[in-house]
């Protein structure tokens, strides 16, 4: 939530953040994820993250795309999201 949060204070309606999950039915393997904005001007990779559980997965891969954010964006208040 806090990477929408920031992605839409940021850039506002004109882009959309989401984070996707690389599905797996390999119990073995890890599950994959990425961080991404999605906006007219195209697809911008803002974070990964990988872990043996989906949504430890999907966490790692937001909150590097909040710090992504925060590196590009860094006169954007991002306190409190």
């Amino acid at each position: 939530m806090k990477f929408n949060n920031a992605a839409q204070r940021i850039f506002g309606s004109t882009a959309r953040p989401v984070v996707i999950v690389q599905e797996t039915n390999d119990r073995e393997k890890r599950w994959s994820a990425e961080a991404r904005v999605l906006s007219q001007s195209g697809d911008d990779l803002v974070g990964q993250g990988s872990a043996a559980k989906k949504q430890k997965a999907k966490d790692i891969a937001a909150k590097a795309g909040i710090e992504w954010l925060r590196s590009q964006y860094p006169l954007v208040n991002l306190s409190g999201v």
